[in-house]
């Protein structure tokens, strides 16, 4: 094998750049160049790359975000620009591409490998909304970014004795929310639509201000309500004032927790080990805490 290529697509993940490294590695063993294709699937179609090496790979292992950018393509989307694109990488000798992103990238990867390419797909969202993967690149890190910053805000709520509703990322997945609110001992978690119920909450603030508690806090998921909505809800029903925050981007954010570092490499390495076995239209997964593949097919049929 000859050349391969990478992309990053979608969101941006702390633990892209980690994979990178890992894959760059593992193909450095095998004298194989590798390709970065720059801005996701748009980087693809205009044919813009770098070649990836130790050089320019290494001094990003640690960081957040991907160093070779990222993108939504709406273009690529279309068949006569997927065939386009299949029949230049096999004329000019790129025998495997690898794409780290979620479902819509995933999506891609599969469009290309049914046009004769070889195709691996790394999970990297913070939502952790891919099936069938215990764990996806970004979202220990993305937990440590909401418990981090919660914890600052709560000082400053216990001062007031304030009311806080925290608005966090995952789409349709509460995992966030979930990991997030357990770790801060949050009064509510809504991490689906069944957790919000009025009454609930209302009994909650109650007990918690008996306790003593000084600030109450819930962590609600984007996909269920909004922070506003929460507010408008519950300061109409109840009477308690609330002060919503959606914490936005800041959950991207930031240098990679070792768990990403290192699950990064595992995925990368695994990724290129694929392509080295012939195999396509695969993914990397965690599954029983250890990193191995699924086919790519399987894992959207599971996308809800």
């Amino acid at each position: 094998m000859k050349r391969i290529g990478i992309l990053t697509s979608g969101g941006d993940a702390p633990g892209m750049n980690a994979a990178i490294n890992g894959i760059v590695d593992e193909a450095r063993k095998h004298n194989i160049e590798v390709r970065g294709y720059l801005e996701g699937y748009s980087g693809l179609i205009a044919n813009d790359y770098i070649e990836l090496t130790p050089e320019n790979v290494k001094p990003h292992h640690g960081r957040g975000g991907t160093f070779i950018g990222t993108s939504r393509s709406e273009e690529f989307k279309k068949p006569q620009v997927q065939a386009k694109i299949a029949k230049r990488l096999l004329e000019e000798e790129v025998e495997g591409l690898i794409v780290i992103g979620g479902d819509g990238s995933y999506r891609g990867a599969l469009s290309l490998s049914k046009l004769g390419i070889q195709t691996i797909g790394i999970p990297g969202t913070i939502d952790n909304d891919i099936p069938l993967t215990e764990l996806t690149l970004g979202f220990k890190t993305a937990v440590r970014n909401v418990v981090d910053t919660v914890d600052v805000i709560m000082q400053s709520a216990a001062s007031h004795k304030h009311l806080y509703a925290i608005e966090v990322m995952g789409r349709k997945a509460g995992d966030i929310a979930e990991w997030a609110g357990r770790a801060l001992d949050a009064d509510g978690i809504i991490a689906n639509t069944n957790d919000f119920d009025v009454e609930k909450v209302r009994q909650t603030i109650e007990d918690s201000q008996a306790m003593g508690k000084r600030f109450q806090l819930f962590v609600i998921a984007e996909g269920v309500m909004t922070c506003e909505e929460f507010q408008e809800i519950v300061e109409r029903e109840t009477g308690y004032p609330i002060h919503p925050l959606m914490l936005g981007h800041i959950q991207r954010g930031g240098n990679p927790v070792a768990e990403d570092r290192i699950l990064g490499l595992g995925f990368g390495e695994h990724a290129v080990k694929l392509i080295l076995e012939g195999k396509s239209g695969r993914c990397t997964s965690v599954i029983d805490n250890k990193v191995t593949d699924l086919s790519l097919e399987e894992t959207l049929a599971a996308v809800e």
